[in-house]
């Protein structure tokens, strides 16, 4: 199978200090990984092939850099195939975040290729409060953690219900943006990643991903491929990581093994502690 590794990186030069800081890892020869960015790729020391798209004809006039970043995000399928590139499965993480390489990549495309309601993994969200609170508990964890405005929320609140009022904000289902995988040649993905795109670059709604994805998982009646097993603060849900012991050791060496994705916590970058002031904008 043909895969690709994405992530994604956007900011103004002077405040690269405060990016994430995409790490190096093991490359598979036959996958491809790719890092967009707004900056020069010569500012990076990283494992990814960088490449800068600031003057993408889809991003070069939204004026919010975190806006910007997800683009390829989401809609990296719209992006290859404008450079006549296609793949069968497409994995995305965060930019401090790497894969791991000793994980079976091609059995998990396969098993995400093999869903025909919905190709698309990710991992229910590592707090109880948000699996069994939804859109509205995630909406109070961001005010909380200072992430955005009590007006925006409260106007992204509004604009969603006007949108489509059948969606139910407590439901109790969340999924995290944080990592995931998709069929590339999936329509009804290409579907909801443009409906997320055209609502997030077009209306003053929050910056903040996962709420409108969330919302529009609900809205279509569609379930990801569910796979908590992507990273070490949601492998803790699956059932094996309850029988391992508690030792720190084997914990550790469980989630190192298991992991489809390493989070990197050392090179997570302060950028989110500005987000609420929009000094990324």
């Amino acid at each position: 199978m043909k895969l690709c590794f994405t992530s994604a990186l956007f900011c103004e030069k002077e405040k690269l200090d405060q990016l994430d800081k995409p790490g190096h890892f093991e490359r598979n020869e036959k996958y491809d990984y790719f890092l967009f960015t707004n900056l020069d790729p010569n500012l990076f020391d990283t494992s990814w092939d960088v490449i800068n798209i600031a003057e993408n004809e889809n991003i070069k006039n939204i004026n919010c850099q975190i806006k910007k970043s997800r683009y390829t995000k989401f809609l990296s399928w719209d992006y290859f195939e404008s450079i006549n590139s296609e793949y069968d499965v497409v994995f995305y993480c965060d930019a401090w975040i790497i894969p791991n390489n000793k994980k079976n990549w091609e059995a998990f495309a396969k098993k995400i290729s093999e869903n025909n309601k919905f190709p698309f993994a990710q991992a229910e969200h590592n707090k109880e409060v948000c699996r069994t609170g939804g859109i509205n508990a995630e909406f109070e964890r961001i005010l909380i953690s200072d992430r955005d405005t009590s007006q925006s929320i409260e106007y992204t609140k509004q604009f969603l219900h006007k949108y489509d009022n059948s969606v139910h904000f407590d439901y109790p289902q969340y999924f995290e943006n944080t990592c995931f995988g998709y069929d590339f040649n999936s329509k009804i993905v290409r579907e909801i990643t443009k409906e997320l795109w055209n609502l997030y670059t077009t209306n003053e709604i929050s910056y903040r991903d996962q709420p409108l994805w969330n919302f529009l998982l609900l809205k279509h009646n569609v379930v990801p491929v569910i796979q908590n097993d992507l990273k070490d603060n949601s492998i803790v849900l699956i059932k094996e990581y309850k029988k391992i012991k508690k030792t720190i050791s084997e914990v550790e060496k469980f989630k190192n093994e298991n992991c489809w994705f390493h989070r990197l916590y050392e090179n997570e970058g302060t950028m989110r502690d500005n987000y609420t002031d929009l000094k990324f904008t």
